[in-house]
């Protein structure tokens, strides 16, 4: 089912020239990412739905109900620390990297399923191959209570020692492993409880080294385990994945942070935000400029004159492309 659905996916996208594709939920493009009243993707449990966003489609799966594994999408800023499910929806950041309220794709890694299938639980495919660049990682607040209180499932939070991470893993057109990269989410291995780390915001995670790929998926492990499988919710957070079409020598956070673009529909503009004063322009899928401004801070860039249809925002090596 998900090679039929990956099959659509690379008809329906097509290919998009740009240097960087950065996953923008806000402006997902042709099909478009719908809430309920709490603010959760309203697919999370159809068995037929999955997400798509400019050049990615994310894996989901909801054999039976109430139960789900793969990416959810969404715009929670509620955290009940309860270390329960019902905070299984929610971020550490309270929205995506944008900000507060803003869309991020929450993802449950069910490990045991996995190991009864070939499919991959947590996986994303791009529409072509493009080299993996990286993205920005947070802690869902099921897993970081969990982390440091301790349930019924996992009745010893974390001590030194103690570690939770985060493995990307790259696969070719042939399905061969290009490589692995790690993040850990959680890190008390040092005796020096100055340096335990837990993460509670938006880090980058650089999957550079990964090369070239037809799509990315992520497993977790955990030092606390019992019978196989680990007690520590696998829950993670995700946003702002980044490939290229070009091998990325130099694309780091700092290339993906410094620039933040997305298209404000109602306004008929595209909302930027800059860390240091910049050009940003925006061009036509056929490489015309249609608009070019300087910006220091944020700024709107009026696109009500320019027709409906696919650009391309640029600002130096940041690229994203926006459906109007």
């Amino acid at each position: 089912m998900r090679k039929i659905l990956l099959a659509l996916a690379v008809c329906f996208c097509g290919a998009v020239s740009a240097e960087n594709i950065v996953l923008d939920l806000s402006n997902p493009g042709d099909f478009p990412i719908e809430y309920d009243d709490n603010n959760v993707w309203t697919g999370v449990y159809d068995n037929t739905a999955n997400i798509f966003s400019q050049e990615f489609m994310f894996t989901h799966t909801s054999p039976f109900g109430g139960y789900y594994n793969g990416f959810v999408a969404s715009k929670s800023t509620t955290i009940l620390e309860s270390a329960g499910m019902d905070d299984q929806f929610g971020c550490m950041a309270k929205g995506g990297v944008a900000g507060e309220g803003t869309p991020y794709l929450i993802a449950y890694w069910d490990s045991y399923t996995e190991s009864k299938s070939e499919d991959k639980s947590c996986e994303v495919f791009t529409s072509s191959p493009y080299y993996a660049v990286g993205c920005y990682v947070c802690n869902n607040p099921y897993a970081y209570y969990v982390i440091q209180k301790g349930n019924a499932y996992a009745p010893n939070k974390f001590e030194q020692g103690s570690w939770f991470k985060l493995i990307a893993h790259g696969l070719d057109n042939d399905r061969n492993e290009t490589g692995t990269v790690e993040y850990y989410l959680a890190d008390y291995r040092s005796e020096n409880t100055e340096e335990w780390t837990l993460n509670d915001s938006w880090e980058w995670f650089d999957l550079s080294s990964l090369g070239q790929v037809a799509s990315i998926y992520f497993t977790m492990e955990s030092s606390d385990n019992s019978e196989g499988y680990m007690n520590t919710p696998s829950y993670f957070c995700l946003d702002k994945l980044t490939v290229s079409d070009q091998e990325p020598t130099a694309i780091d956070e700092t290339t993906v942070a410094a620039v933040k673009a997305y298209y404000d529909r109602s306004a008929g503009c595209v909302r930027v935000q800059v860390s240091t004063p910049a050009t940003v322009s925006v061009y036509s899928v056929n490489g015309a400029l249609v608009a070019r401004q300087p910006v220091a801070g944020s700024a709107a860039i009026d696109l009500t004159a320019v027709p409906s249809g696919v650009y391309i925002v640029r600002c130096g090596a940041y690229s994203v492309k926006i459906v109007k």
